[in-house]
Formats: C-alpha cells, sequence, structure tokens
C-alpha cells in the first residue's frame, strides 16, 4: 500500500492533483494565439464547456483534429464552448499558428505558456478532455473516443458525455482512460 502511495505521489509530481468527478473546476485566464484572452469567467452561461489538451507535435492528438473539428461543428450552435489547450513547452505560438492553418482547424486554440491550466486540472496527455456543466462542475474526464482508428471506435466517451451534460443526464462513463502523447511541461 505504501508503495503505490508513493508511486501515485511521484507521478503527480510537478503538477497538481487531477481534477476529480463532481469538484468544481478552479478559475483560470488563457490566450488564444491572436492574443485575446478568455477566462473561465466568460464561460458564464455556457450549458456546458470542453476544456481539452491537444498537441501540434503528437501524432495521437493530430489522428483526432477531424473529429474535434465535428465535436465543435456539432456543438458549439447548441451553447456548448470549447478551449482546445496547447501547454506543450515545446511547442511555439508561431508553430501553432502554422499547425492551426495546416490542419485547418475551426476552433479557436488557446496558449498554456507555463503550464498553469494544465496543471490544474491534472492532464498528462495530449488528447485528453475534461467537460464541465453549466456551473463548472466536472462531469467527465478522459479520452475523446476509445480508438486512434476511427474505423475502430466502439466508445464515444467525449460526444456522449456533452449529450448527456446537455440533457441533464449522468454522464456514464465519467472517466475512462486518455491516451496520446505526454504533455511537454516547463521545466521549474
Amino acid at each position: 500500500m505504501r508503495l503505490v502511495a508513493l508511486s501515485l505521489a511521484l507521478s503527480t509530481a510537478g503538477f497538481g492533483a487531477e481534477l476529480m468527478i463532481g469538484s468544481k473546476a478552479p478559475g483560470f485566464a488563457l490566450k488564444k494565439l491572436d492574443g485575446t484572452e478568455v477566462s473561465s469567467a466568460t464561460l458564464r452561461g455556457a450549458k456546458a464547456t470542453v476544456v481539452g489538451f491537444i498537441a501540434a507535435r503528437c501524432p495521437v492528438s493530430n489522428a483526432y483534429n477531424q473529429r474535434m473539428i465535428a465535436l465543435y461543428r456539432d456543438f458549439a450552435a447548441q451553447g456548448v464552448s470549447f478551449i482546445l489547450i496547447d501547454s506543450n513547452s515545446n511547442e511555439s505560438v508561431a508553430e501553432l499558428r502554422t499547425y492551426t492553418k495546416h490542419a485547418q482547424l475551426t476552433f479557436p486554440l488557446y496558449r498554456d505558456e507555463r503550464n498553469n491550466v494544465a496543471d490544474l486540472f491534472g492532464a498528462q496527455a495530449t488528447p485528453e478532455m475534461f467537460v464541465l456543466d453549466s456551473e463548472g462542475v466536472l462531469r467527465y474526464h478522459g479520452a475523446i473516443d476509445d480508438a486512434q482508428n476511427e474505423a475502430r471506435v466502439k466508445v464515444r466517451g467525449l460526444r456522449s458525455a456533452i449529450e448527456s451534460v446537455l440533457a441533464g443526464k449522468p454522464v456514464e462513463p465519467e472517466r475512462t482512460k486518455a491516451f496520446g502523447c505526454t504533455l511537454h511541461r516547463v521545466r521549474t
């Protein structure tokens, strides 16, 4: 038991503890690539908010670009806010501007220069998603779906979570395993 506790403590060293299902999300502020800001306070009134961590250099995250665009297209008009964030210290704003243009991303991308928001949520991978209800309470944490190859997808965790939150129903499952590339955090 002590080994498990030590292992858990070491695995979260360097960033905040994971935000737990049912907890209110912490306040935060970010900048879009064009310099305009968004804060958690500006999200009031959203029926749900997707906070997601993605990366320009991660092939797993990139395999999800079209699915993320489809989710944004399908749900933004229904009052769902999307805050998709790059927290990788090894990816510059210039690189991210090129990436968004090349990948034809239709949603805004935010930069988390010092991993502050990733640390608040306890994000570890890209892509990794969090769904908040209209009160800012975490209802889902995990993967977009269960297979990098879209033809093999059986569980669409993120889509299902958004639909459940919009319908006022409990999210099932509340948690799935996010998989992809490790976030490259700023070393302190």
